[in-house]
């Protein structure tokens, strides 16, 4: 589950670096609630 996790993470700080972020409505898979707040709790 930590691999998935660290995955999940480095992905989402891919697409932050990208400027795919939520706010730009540019985001290439929404997250969900229990998405962020998986990444939140890493």
């Amino acid at each position: 589950m930590n691999i998935i996790k660290k995955a999940w993470t480095h992905y989402c700080n891919w697409l932050d670096g990208m400027g795919l972020t939520p706010e730009n409505q540019r985001c290439c898979i929404p997250l969900d609630e229990r998405a962020q707040k998986a990444i939140k709790k890493s």
